[in-house]
């Protein structure tokens, strides 16, 4: 899977991985486990096809020493999230994630808040967006 070797040669290594309970996602996450070194991961129901609401709502109950997450999910709610967590950014990656969240993308940001508590729309910096497309050779 590109993207999970994406996620290793770029440090990405969250440690929290919140997955949905769907036979997808959780193939999905059987693809990055090799490639990531995840202290945490949690399966939950209540992620499966998830409003952006119900996304904020479960980020904020995560423990504050926990550093980084990562979720697995699905769309639209998983696009509307990023949507919504993407304050700022450079414009073209925010015009590519705006356009499209595709199946298997990995959009990253960086956070500027002191607790999980206060997460919320605009919070975030788009710090990178990656889809399988820009992964493959030419």
């Amino acid at each position: 899977m590109a993207i999970a070797e994406h996620c290793a040669q770029t440090g990405i290594q969250p440690d929290l991985v919140l997955c949905s309970s769907s036979v997808r996602t959780r193939a999905t996450l059987a693809l990055l486990i090799p490639y990531l070194s995840v202290p945490r991961i949690q399966i939950e129901r209540g992620l499966y096809l998830a409003s952006v609401r119900d996304l904020f709502a479960r980020v904020c109950e995560v423990d504050d020493d926990t550093a980084s997450i990562m979720l697995i999910g699905h769309n639209d709610g998983l696009h509307e999230f990023a949507m919504a967590l993407a304050g700022a950014g450079e414009a073209e990656l925010r015009q590519r994630l705006d356009a499209k969240f595709p199946t298997g993308a990995l959009a990253s940001f960086e956070l500027e808040i002191p607790t999980w508590r206060q997460l919320a729309p605009g919070a975030g910096t788009l710090a990178g967006l990656t889809t399988p497309k820009d992964l493959r050779c030419p």
